[in-house]
């Protein structure tokens, strides 16, 4: 299954801005009264990495984004799909706003639930 995330926020069409999965990450922890210290532990990384991964300062790596797949269930291939395409944009932020407009994630029928709740929580829109 395929699903696109189209940049439209309030029905007014603005260009996509791809954001850091640790900005999918914290809002989670915070809703479920995680601390990142306890969250550290939980995945078994130094809460310095982890805070710096929230806060965009550190790449989400594969076995990280694994972990926390397993620990909280956020899918590692949506965090992947969303810190590769941060890095494409942030490599080349000059690019044509055109070609950022929509990307396309292919998950598990079985994470659709979870990626309508992070479509609605950052205000883009889903086709499915």
């Amino acid at each position: 299954m395929t699903i696109r995330i189209m940049a439209t926020r309030n029905e007014n069409p603005a260009p996509f801005m791809a954001v850091h999965p640790g900005m999918m990450i914290k809002p989670e922890l915070e809703e479920r009264r995680i601390s990142q210290k306890d969250f550290a532990k939980m995945v078994g990384i130094q809460a310095s990495h982890l805070s710096e991964v929230l806060n965009g300062k550190r790449a989400l790596t594969t076995d990280l984004a694994v972990k926390i797949e397993s620990a909280i269930g956020l899918p590692a291939k949506v965090l992947l799909a969303a810190q590769a395409q941060y890095e494409l944009e942030s490599a080349n932020p000059t690019s044509d706003n055109m070609e950022k407009e929509t990307i396309a994630i292919t998950i598990p029928v079985g994470d659709r639930n979870l990626l309508r709740e992070i479509v609605r929580r950052f205000g883009w829109v889903g086709v499915f």
